[in-house]
Order: structure tokens, then C-alpha cells, then sequence
């Protein structure tokens, strides 16, 4: 072991990428070099690159890609993926299929220590860089994945990077160890679409129905009460200990703010066990089940809260399966609202009305829709405006 004195370590911000598809047997190695030249120039050439002091970058190349270590903080790595994804984009208009060149991007910030490599240079080891290629290795072509550090430090930063980084789902790295990943994406960059390797990893969970209960209590501020009611099933070998829940706002709001409850079928509450991600616009957050949820077995559980929605909409995307979804939408008959319900297309925004029934009451002056919608696949996101 070496003498602590000898040991240096520093904090940095990585990007990590690498060419997609390159180790094909069908693609010539001329080929691969090209790719690889190309992304190196392209990487060069970049402004949040550039704009890095060379003293203040860790650059290694890894063959078919690279990883960059930024000591300025967390901006760079994703400035830089969504440059170079600008760049890329360009380049392949024409290209054939197998002149593409396609890429993902892993992003974490952490601890590093400077060892020696064999000629007496710099390099570096430890958790930083390590997280941020198994990080990347959950992509496939287009993804910008964020460690929830690195996304929780850009949502304090500035609210815009909260429009362009959307939670996913807890991935298992290796050694067992649970990472929050997040994607970078909009209708330029990025790739909206859910990482395979988690798809399968959500196959292990089904919520037999969701009810969600949107209710306008202050027409005049849009203040919403919104009760969350979840049934979901284990159908993985692990029982299952936790709950994640997510909840995303347009107005800045704490944890106090939003008067959050969380509690299961028999009205127990459901204690706060990790915080993931916690900005004035987004919260992350699990809860611990009473007991493990083994496989086969069902559970029921509620989120409630309060918020203002000056946009006036609420959207739930499914990230697995659910076999019933209703919408429950409650206001007040004297105001001048008009709820409608889309499915929204996640690759380019598109809204579309869902071809389902609405049913409707009328109840001590307010007036309640209904929407059902059955056997919604993983990926589908539905909306309801008002």
C-alpha cells in the first residue's frame, strides 16, 4: 500500500464516452479508425472542451472512446455531450448505416486518485471515473446518462437543466451497488427513449392499476391536490424493500411545501428511507415497506400532495407495465375549465386525444371526470390539460 504522503486524490466531474457498435466483425477496421478520429476532432473542437484549462482536465483515452474529467464543476461533462451530440447529428445527415457514427454518454461527478501509469504520466482511478463508465455502459445509441449526484448539483445550478434531465429508475452496478440514473435529452439531443438494459430491469415489476385523483381546491391561484394510489406487483426473484416516487413541479417548492403523505393500504404511513433528488422543482425520494414484497406479492400505496399548476397539466409516464390507469379530475362547476386527454409521443412532443370514454358526475357544485385506460405498455405517456 502506498505511503498516504504519496497518495493524491481530487474531485472531479466526468464524461465518459464511446463509439456504439464499433467491435462489429462487419466494420472494416479503417473504418473503426475513422469513427474513432472523428470523435476525437469532434471532442477537440467543442467549446466546453476548449473552453477548459489543460491544467484542469483529466483526458484518457480508452480505445473506442474516452473519459474527461472536468475539475470546475458538474456543467461541463453535459455541456460537452450535448455539443458534440449537435456535432455528430450534422455529420451523419447522408451518411450510410454503416458510416454512422453513434455514441453514448455516461456523467458522474466523485473522488479520484493520480497514480502513475507505466511511463512516469498521470492517471487516474477510483469511484469518479469508475461510476462514470458503468454509467455509461447502461446506455445504448444517443443516451446522456446522469449519475443523481450530477443531476441533483445541475438542478441546484439553474432551472433549465431541469426541463432537459428526466429521472429513469434505480440501476444495479456492480458489487450490488444501486444507482438513481438520469437521462439528458430534448428534441436535439439525447435519446428519450428508455435504456434496454433497464427495460428489462422494470419487467420485474407491474402495477396491476394506478389511480391518480387530480383535484382543483383553488381555481383562482390553480392551487391541486393530487392523491396518488399505486397497486404494484413483484414479479422479480429479489423481494422488494422499497418504493421510489417522483414528483415534478413548475413552481419552486420544498418538501414542507408540498405537504407530502405517503402510506400504504392500511392508512400506515411510509417512512422517507433516501432522498435521491431533492431541488425546488424536483423531489426523488423512497419510502420502506413494512415488510419484503416477494415475488408474486401485491401491495397498495398512496402519495397525496399539494401544488399550484400555473401551466395547467398533468402527465404520467409509465415506466412499466400497468394493466388498468384511471384519471379522476374534480373542480369547480362556476369556473371556466375544459379538461382534455392526450397520450403524448415522447420522441417529438406530439399530443394526441386518447379514444376513451369520459365518464362524468356532478356532485355539491363540482364536477368529476373519469378516464379509463387498460393494458398500457411500458414507455406511453398520457397527459390531461385543463
Amino acid at each position: 500500500m502506498l505511503p498516504v504522503e504519496r497518495i493524491r486524490s481530487v474531485h472531479a466531474s466526468f464524461f465518459f464516452v464511446d463509439v456504439v457498435g464499433l467491435s462489429d466483425p462487419d466494420l472494416s477496421t479503417a473504418l473503426q479508425v475513422k469513427k474513432i478520429e472523428f470523435l476525437n476532432r469532434s471532442i477537440a473542437d467543442c467549446k466546453a472542451f476548449k473552453s477548459a484549462p489543460a491544467d484542469s482536465t483529466l483526458v484518457l483515452p480508452t480505445g473506442d472512446g474516452m473519459a474527461i474529467g472536468f475539475l470546475q464543476g458538474p456543467e461541463l461533462p453535459l455541456l460537452l455531450a450535448i455539443e458534440l451530440h449537435e456535432k455528430i447529428s450534422a455529420f451523419n445527415r447522408g451518411k450510410l448505416p454503416n458510416e454512422l457514427v453513434r455514441i453514448r454518454v455516461g456523467i458522474n461527478s466523485g473522488p479520484v486518485f493520480i497514480v502513475k501509469d507505466i511511463r512516469g504520466n498521470d492517471n487516474v482511478w477510483g469511484p469518479g471515473i469508475i461510476t462514470a463508465r458503468r454509467i455509461m455502459d447502461i446506455g445504448d445509441d444517443g443516451h446522456i446518462l446522469l449519475s443523481s449526484r450530477v443531476a441533483e448539483d445541475l438542478g441546484q445550478l439553474s432551472h433549465d437543466y431541469l426541463k432537459i434531465i428526466h429521472p429513469l429508475d434505480y440501476f444495479t452496478l456492480k458489487h450490488g451497488i444501486q444507482q438513481k440514473i438520469f437521462s439528458a435529452h430534448d428534441k436535439h439531443f439525447g435519446n428519450p427513449v428508455l435504456p434496454a438494459k433497464i427495460k428489462s430491469k422494470l419487467d420485474e415489476f407491474l402495477y396491476p392499476r394506478i389511480i391518480v385523483d387530480v383535484t382543483i381546491v383553488d381555481p383562482g391561484t390553480m392551487k391541486v391536490h393530487y392523491k396518488r394510489t399505486y397497486e404494484l406487483q413483484n414479479l422479480g426473484d429479489i423481494p422488494m424493500q422499497t418504493v421510489t416516487h417522483q414528483i415534478a413541479t413548475d413552481v419552486e417548492k420544498s418538501f414542507d411545501d408540498l405537504n407530502i403523505k405517503v402510506y400504504d393500504q392500511s392508512m400506515k404511513p411510509l417512512t422517507i428511507s433516501a432522498v435521491e433528488l431533492n431541488t425546488l422543482n424536483q423531489k426523488m425520494f423512497a419510502t420502506s415497506l413494512a415488510k419484503p414484497l416477494a415475488k408474486g406479492e401485491k401491495i397498495s400505496f398512496s402519495l397525496e400532495y399539494d401544488v399550484e399548476e400555473p401551466e395547467r397539466y398533468f402527465e404520467n409516464t409509465f415506466y412499466t407495465n400497468c394493466q388498468k390507469f384511471i384519471l379522476v379530475f374534480d373542480y369547480p362547476e362556476n369556473h371556466p375549465i375544459s379538461p382534455a386527454f392526450f397520450e403524448v409521443n415522447q420522441e417529438n412532443d406530439q399530443k394526441d386525444p386518447v379514444d376513451v370514454e369520459k365518464g362524468e358526475t356532478r356532485e355539491a357544485g363540482r364536477i368529476i371526470n373519469r378516464w379509463q385506460v387498460d393494458s398500457i405498455s411500458k414507455g406511453r405517456s398520457l397527459r390531461i390539460e385543463w
